[in-house]
């Protein structure tokens, strides 16, 4: 598809014009939309995916679902539960995602959504009840999917809630049906 067309090129203009690194980004933007680059999964036929995450959603460690909703939006969900010096963890992570580009079975992706932390401590004696509390927050990640028989990913995120925004990584591994 030609966008526009130039008759004679300048070359010193067209370096001048990407020397910018805000030029440089938009010209590979456009190279990445013009069709080098698809947005489509090569197999929609398996949209569901279950996968165990080292840290990640779920905090150490996490269990994980997601549903391909077309080719390129999911919605999911990761667990977790971890017991800390006699208190009980418990995380629950649903998000919304998104494919940004990618082709055939590799995809660059971003995913956000609420962040429910519940914290239990039990009473080590009869005369106190415990303790539990409920905390509240969102996260974003974004980072490489590869997604056929096998689902692999690798990621960055930030997490924001009471104690401000830290940022996490995290690595999912499982299978897709």
């Amino acid at each position: 598809m030609q966008i526009f067309h130039i008759d004679t090129v300048d070359v010193n203009a067209t370096l001048d014009f990407m020397r910018s690194p805000s030029r440089r980004t938009l010209v590979g933007l456009a190279l990445a939309t013009s069709g080098g680059i698809s947005v489509a999964h090569a197999s929609p036929e398996r949209p569901n995916a279950l996968y165990a995450e080292l840290l990640g959603k779920g905090g150490a460690w996490g269990i994980g679902y997601d549903h391909e909703l077309s080719g390129r939006f999911a919605v999911g969900a990761v667990a977790s539960f971890s017991p800390l010096d006699g208190q009980r963890l418990y995380t629950l992570s649903p998000y919304l995602g998104m494919t940004l580009v990618g082709r055939g079975h590799h995809h660059w992706f971003v995913d956000a959504g609420p962040q429910v932390e519940r914290l239990v401590t039990p009473s080590p004696v009869p005369e106190w009840k415990g303790m539990t509390s409920t905390d509240f927050g969102a996260e974003m990640s974004s980072g490489y999917e590869y997604r056929d028989h096998f689902l692999f990913r690798i990621y960055g995120e930030a997490i924001a809630g009471a104690r401000g925004v830290e940022p996490w990584v995290g690595i999912s591994i499982g299978w897709t049906w």
